[in-house]
């Protein structure tokens, strides 16, 4: 009697766990108030973000969330170029931010060191099992001075605002013949037990016959104390698409990684003038073998006229109490407006769509048989109108929809393999998911 009681109760956390989680992460919406993070404008205040704000990469630390990203400016200290500097905002509830008074809190080295003209892209970790010195750690894309080439650097810190410089990049680009071998940017690090692992931007600049060049793909490293890394032997782990949307650019990856899944942002674009980057996903159970989202690029630019018409990229996410927010870079022009500071180069926020859009009821449909073998048959409840079937693998990729306007549906089940699905029923402003095993 425990058992039968147990296990529909099982199956009805998980269930509706695994369907908010996949609508989360592929269904976004974005706030009305966008952009949240705007760059000051006013040239009397010397700004550091005079010219660009983004990059963005936030965590929530207790009720605090913390943003380290990327400001642009020429003013401070003064400058003859045009320099990248990391710096930091605090809020409470995600969307109003307020600066830190002493911007930035990571800067150039002056001195012709490797990140002397930029430092930029940063991926923060708290690891707990550090020194307190060292709680807080960052991944950076560095670049230099002469010849504007990045490559990944490491920082440490015990507050997040004063850091401590490895003198030496982490992780250098490639050799002459790799994928990697241009630049190196918007490395992402999780610690996984006591593996960290990165994801990474490579740039492929020399033009010799392989199919990444001149262009940028993901790749992976391993570590075990986050500094000496070894590259992956069969990288790039995620490549550019073929006539897709992110046929050129597959860039600056955000990782997340819970109960043995790799989720996956990343910004992608087909053309090398005009930006046109989108916000994609991608899973993985290893972090190597990656399955991108049909239903990319998840994160659309806006329309023609909107703050992020041109690009709508760069994402970071996190998972909040299982509700999952995504802050991202947003631009509306390009090239920016000589001797004009009206354009759009900033951080909005989106959150996922689903909450408070679809009011969940469990008893919209059934099916039978579960599990199934070769078909399955769905009762939908209440009179016949419009209505859409869709069917999930684990890894968030459609595999079956239909709208239908009668009550009842037979599908065949013969070309799905094995395992568990999610199938979710929508009516009007009413939704519902189940989960089914095929098992034969």
């Amino acid at each position: 009697m425990k058992n039968n009681i147990a296990t529909p109760i099982a199956c009805f956390v998980l269930f509706i766990a695994l369907s908010q989680t996949l609508f989360s992460q592929t269904s976004w919406t974005k706030d009305p108030s966008n952009p949240v993070l705007k760059r000051d404008t006013v040239i009397a205040h010397l700004p550091n973000d005079l010219i660009a704000i983004s990059d963005p990469f936030v965590i929530k630390e207790g009720a605090v969330y913390k943003m380290w990203y990327t400001c642009g400016g020429l003013n401070f200290p003064a400058d003859t170029l045009l320099r990248s500097r990391i710096c930091y905002a605090t809020s409470s509830d995600g969307i109003v931010w307020d600066k830190y008074d002493e911007n930035p809190v990571l800067d150039v080295s002056y001195s012709g060191m490797w990140d002397s003209l930029g430092v930029e892209t940063a991926s923060i970790l708290i690891d707990s099992t550090a020194p307190t010195e060292e709680k807080y750690k960052m991944w950076y894309a560095g670049q230099y001075f002469n010849t504007y080439r990045y490559e990944i650097g490491y920082a440490y810190s015990a507050d997040g605002i004063n850091w401590i410089k490895y003198t030496e990049p982490v992780l250098p680009v490639g050799i002459s013949t790799k994928w990697d071998n241009g630049y190196l940017e918007g490395p992402s690090v999780v610690k996984v037990d006591d593996m960290y692992k990165m994801w990474y931007c490579g740039y492929d600049a020399i033009p010799d016959g392989n199919s990444t060049d001149g262009k940028a793909n993901i790749g992976y490293a391993y570590s075990s104390d986050g500094i000496n890394w070894t590259k992956y032997s069969d990288n790039p782990v995620l490549i550019t698409g073929a006539d897709s949307w992110d046929s050129i650019y597959v860039q600056d990856p955000h990782v997340i990684y819970a109960d043995g899944i790799y989720q996956m942002w990343y910004g992608g674009g087909d053309n090398d003038v005009t930006y046109n980057q989108q916000v994609g996903y991608a899973t993985s159970t290893d972090g190597i073998n990656w399955t991108k989202s049909p239903l990319n690029p998840v994160l659309k630019k806006g329309e023609s006229g909107d703050w992020d018409a041109i690009l709508a990229s760069f994402p970071s996410v996190i998972n909040d109490n299982g509700n999952y927010k995504m802050w991202y870079t947003g631009r509306n022009l390009d090239p920016i407006p000589e001797n004009s500071l009206n354009y759009y180069w900033e951080v909005g926020y989106a959150a996922e769509s689903f909450i408070g859009v679809q009011n969940y009821d469990i008893n919209l449909f059934s099916i039978s048989p579960n599990p199934a073998t070769n078909f399955i048959n769905i009762e939908i409840s209440g009179e016949n109108t419009s209505s859409e079937i869709t069917i999930y693998n684990l890894l968030g990729q459609i595999v079956y929809q239909v709208s239908l306007i009668q009550n009842q549906l037979h599908i065949n089940t013969d070309e799905l393999n094995n395992g568990m699905y999610i199938i979710e029923c929508k009516r009007e402003n009413i939704s519902s998911s189940r989960v089914f095993t095929i098992s034969r």
